[in-house]
C-alpha cells in the first residue's frame, strides 16, 4: 500500500516550524509553533508560508510555469535527434516529443509535482483547519477574507493538477476514478490504486472543485480589491490585505471559474463570468479601477514586460533573481532554455519584421548568448526573454512577480465563446481591444477572413510566456500539431502520448 502523503507528524513540522524554508517570507514572519494560530500576525504568516510553498520549483516557481510546461509546449528550442547528453537539452527534448516515461529525469519532474502539489494542498487544509478553530482576536472579514484565500489556493493547484494529469475533459470517463481531491487535513492518505475512495472520478474531481471556487467567492465577497482602488499600485504596500494581484483574490477566483469552465466546454457560461472580470479593466490611468490597461509607450522605460496591472493574480517568488540566472543564462545552449529565432520571428510573431514590430510584447525578447557547441538546432540564434530578470531600477510591485492568470485570458475566453456561438463581429471586437493595446495598428487586428484558431493559438504565445498555459491550451483544444520548437512551420503531436502524463509510479505501484 502506499502513501500519497508523508505522516501527519512530519506535515506539521513542515508547516509550521520550517522558519529557514517556506515560512521565512521575511525575518519578521518568524513565529513558533505553539503561537501559530493564537494572533492574527501569526495567521498571516502561516498563510504566507503556503504562497512561498506554491513557488517551490516543483510548482509554480517551475515546472508549472516557466519551464517544464512550457518546453511540453514547444516553447524552448530542442535537438532534432535524441541527444546523447545528460544535459538539460535530453529533458527538454523527451519533453517536447510527448515521451514522458521513458527518462528518469523527465519522469522525476512529474513525481517532484504530485509529491510537491499534495503535500501543498494537505498543508492548505492544515490552514483552513486552525484557522477555523483559532480563537484568535481577528475580524469576521479578515478571517474570511483569509479563508478565502486559502480555498482559492486549493482550486487553483488542484485544477492544474487534474489538467496536467488527468485527461482531456472530453476523454473522461463516467467511471474511472483518476486522481485524489484532497479537502481533508486527515494525515494519511492510502490507496492501493485507482479503486480506493481516495480517487475520484473527473466529473467528481470537477464538482469538489467548483465548490472550493464558491466557497472562495463567498467568503472574499469583502476582499479589499472589490471596493479599492488602492487594492494595486505600483509600490508594495505594508498592509497584510492589500497588494492584491499578488495574492489570491476575489476576481482571481473568478478567473479560475471561468478557466474552468472553458475547460469543461460551457463556453457561455465561462464567458460570462471572464466578462465580470474584464469590466474591472480600466484605462492606463484609470485612478478608479485597480485593474488597468498597459500603456504600451511606456513598458521598456518601466521594464513593465509582466504588464503588472494586467495581473490577476501572481505570486511573489524570491528567488526569481537566482532561477532567471540558471534557467537562461547559460553560455551553452544544451544547459539551458532559449527560444529558437526562427519559431519566435516566423511562427509566433509573423505579421511584421520582429526587431521593428509595434507590438510591445516583443520587447521581452533579447537575442541569446548561449551556443550549441554541435550545432545540431537553432542556427540561426536563439532569442531570451527579459520578462523575469529583475534589476534594482524595476518598480518594486513589479519585481519578482510570476504570473499566474491575467485580464487578456478572460479576453480570449469570451473570443472563443463569441466563435462557437457564430459571432464573429464580436469576437473581432474583443480580440481587436487586446491588439490595440499591445501598441498594433488596425491593419493587424483580425477580420472576418482570419483563420480564428491560428490568430488565438500565436496570441496564447505572445501573452502568456513563462506562465505555464501554452501547454494546457493545446491539450484543451486537443491539437495534432504545435509549432517546431526548433525552427519555421508546425509539426505532427502523437495526441495519445503528447496529452496524457502518467501518475508517478512510486504511487501506482504496489
Amino acid at each position: 500500500m502506499k502513501k500519497i502523503y508523508i505522516t501527519c507528524v512530519c506535515m506539521a513540522a513542515t508547516l509550521f516550524t520550517s522558519c529557514s524554508d517556506f515560512l521565512n517570507v521575511t525575518p519578521k514572519d518568524k513565529v513558533l509553533e505553539p503561537d501559530q494560530f493564537k494572533t492574527e500576525d501569526g495567521i498571516n504568516t502561516a498563510l504566507n508560508g503556503l504562497y512561498r510553498q506554491l513557488v517551490d520549483k516543483d510548482l509554480y516557481g517551475g515546472n508549472l510555469s516557466q519551464t517544464t510546461l512550457e518546453a511540453m509546449g514547444h516553447y524552448y528550442t530542442y535537438s532534432s535527434t535524441k541527444p546523447a547528453s545528460a544535459d538539460l537539452e535530453t529533458d527538454i527534448w523527451f519533453l517536447a516529443n510527448g515521451n514522458y516515461t521513458d527518462y528518469e529525469s523527465v519522469t522525476n519532474l512529474f513525481a517532484n509535482v504530485w509529491k510537491t502539489g499534495y503535500k501543498t494542498l494537505f498543508n492548505i487544509n492544515n490552514f483552513l483547519k486552525g484557522v477555523e478553530e483559532s480563537k484568535a482576536i481577528i475580524d469576521a472579514n479578515s478571517k474570511n477574507n483569509i479563508m478565502g484565500e486559502a480555498y482559492g489556493l486549493r482550486a487553483y493547484l488542484h485544477f492544474d493538477l487534474f489538467r496536467l494529469f488527468g485527461p482531456r475533459y472530453e476523454e473522461r470517463s463516467a467511471t474511472d476514478k483518476i486522481l485524489p481531491y484532497n479537502n481533508t487535513s486527515d494525515p494519511v492518505l492510502n490507496h492501493t490504486g485507482y479503486e480506493d475512495d481516495v480517487y475520484s472520478t473527473a466529473d467528481t474531481y470537477l464538482q469538489l472543485l467548483q465548490d472550493d471556487i464558491r466557497k472562495a467567492e463567498d467568503l472574499l465577497s469583502t476582499d479589499p480589491i472589490l471596493s479599492q482602488p488602492m487594492a494595486i499600485t505600483d509600490t508594495l504596500q505594508n498592509n497584510y490585505y492589500l497588494n492584491r494581484n499578488r495574492r489570491m483574490n476575489y476576481y482571481a477566483v473568478k478567473g479560475l471559474e471561468a478557466r474552468v469552465l472553458q475547460y469543461m466546454g460551457r463556453l457561455p457560461e465561462a464567458a460570462t463570468v471572464a466578462k465580470e472580470v474584464t469590466d474591472q479593466l480600466g484605462s492606463s490611468n484609470d485612478k478608479k479601477k485597480a485593474f488597468r490597461w498597459i500603456d504600451p509607450t511606456s513598458v521598456n522605460s518601466k521594464r513593465n514586460y509582466t504588464f503588472f496591472r494586467e495581473v490577476v493574480f501572481g505570486i511573489e517568488t524570491m528567488e526569481m533573481s537566482s532561477n532567471y540566472s540558471s534557467y537562461y543564462e547559460q553560455s551553452d545552449l544544451r544547459k539551458g532554455y532559449a527560444v529558437d529565432l526562427n519559431n519566435l520571428t516566423q511562427n509566433i510573431f509573423p505579421e511584421q519584421n520582429f526587431e521593428a514590430s509595434t507590438d510591445v510584447r516583443t520587447k521581452q525578447w533579447v537575442l541569446g548568448e548561449a551556443s550549441s557547441n554541435t550545432a545540431t538546432y537553432s542556427p540561426a540564434g536563439t532569442y531570451i526573454s527579459k520578462k523575469f530578470k529583475a534589476t534594482s531600477s524595476d518598480l518594486p510591485a513589479i519585481k519578482n512577480l510570476q504570473p499566474l492568470l491575467r485580464m487578456s485570458e478572460m479576453f480570449y475566453i469570451q473570443a472563443e465563446a463569441a466563435l462557437a456561438a457564430g459571432d464573429k463581429d464580436k469576437a473581432i471586437e474583443i480580440l481587436s481591444s487586446i491588439a490595440e493595446h499591445r501598441g498594433l495598428s488596425p491593419q493587424y487586428y483580425p477580420t472576418k477572413d482570419s483563420d480564428f484558431a491560428a490568430y488565438i493559438e500565436r496570441e496564447y504565445y505572445k501573452e502568456f510566456y513563462g506562465e505555464g498555459q501554452i501547454y494546457f491550451f493545446h491539450k484543451r483544444r486537443g491539437d495534432a500539431k504545435m509549432y517546431k520548437g526548433n525552427n519555421v512551420g508546425t509539426e505532427d503531436v502523437n495526441t495519445a502520448k503528447a496529452y496524457t502524463v502518467a501518475i508517478p509510479k512510486d504511487e501506482t505501484d504496489i
